[in-house]
């Protein structure tokens, strides 16, 4: 393991918090803390130019995850350091501790087993589907009208108990990423692809698809996306901090002004 990523994991959440109550904002120490996520749209992508994903990309990555984090952990006397790798890579380096915070993750039973979750969501996605141009009536709010269709899901993705209480009555291929189901999509080797508008939006614009690739409706769910932290008791410590943050823009109104800024709809 290299020297500067042992010598971060060997740091806690509870005793930092408890040597920086102490001192005055001026005297504190700057702390690193990593911070990990895939690429979420408008929440925690690469700015343009940025190193590609899983390449230290601190000071490179935007979004209303990493302005929230920055205005919760900067005044606190931390120095976040964000990085973009695989979705199913992130979520296991939270759970092996190679990182504090792993931003996004819809909160469900099953993820409750291995990470702890923000009190508050910071966004809403609505979960639909999409189809070939002229073919949006196949959805017609029905998963029993599914069942002799091919249906594109992305692996590592959740899309709600409704989804999940139907997944084994449908014809499921699970695909490693948005762009591919698109073009699988395109194809017409899927007739329709499960996702979440937010994500889709750019992908299908870079893709050049928005004419030949339609939203069906209406959503089939409708999912918060929350910050998560390790198990382990230094996570509860990185919660808490988060928690109170969240709370303190909430009231200040610039949790409002945030969400405006980067068009993500904030839960209630």
């Amino acid at each position: 393991m290299p020297m500067r990523r042992r010598h971060l994991l060997q740091l806690s959440a509870g005793p930092l918090l408890a040597s920086l109550g102490g001192m005055a904002r001026s005297e504190r120490p700057s702390r690193p803390v990593l911070v990990a996520g895939t690429v979420f749209a408008r929440l925690f992508e690469p700015v343009p130019g940025a190193p590609p994903s899983g390449a230290q990309s601190s000071g490179r990555v935007q979004g209303l995850a990493v302005d929230l984090l920055d205005a919760i952990l900067v005044p606190a006397g931390f120095t976040p350091s964000y990085d973009i790798y695989p979705w199913l890579r992130a979520q296991a380096m939270l759970e092996q501790g190679a990182t504090q915070i792993l931003v996004g993750p819809y909160r469900t039973r099953e993820r409750e087993t291995r990470m702890r979750f923000s009190r508050q969501p910071f966004y809403e996605d609505a979960m639909v589907f999409y189809a070939r141009a002229g073919s949006q009536d196949l959805w017609r709010d029905d998963f029993a009208a599914l069942r002799s269709l091919q249906i594109g899901a992305v692996q590592g993705w959740v899309y709600g108990d409704r989804f999940e209480l139907a997944r084994r009555q449908l014809n499921l291929t699970q695909v490693r990423d948005l762009a591919t189901a698109l073009r699988m999509l395109q194809l017409g080797r899927l007739d329709l692809i499960a996702a979440n508008q937010r994500n889709s939006e750019p992908v299908l614009q870079e893709l050049g698809l928005t004419e030949a690739v339609v939203m069906c409706q209406p959503p089939f769910a409708r999912l918060r996306g929350h910050f998560a932290f390790s198990l382990e008791a230094s996570g509860g410590e990185w919660q808490w901090l988060v928690d109170t943050g969240m709370q303190r823009l909430r009231a200040s109104g610039e949790l409002a002004r945030l969400s405006a800024r980067w068009g993500v709809p904030l839960p209630e």
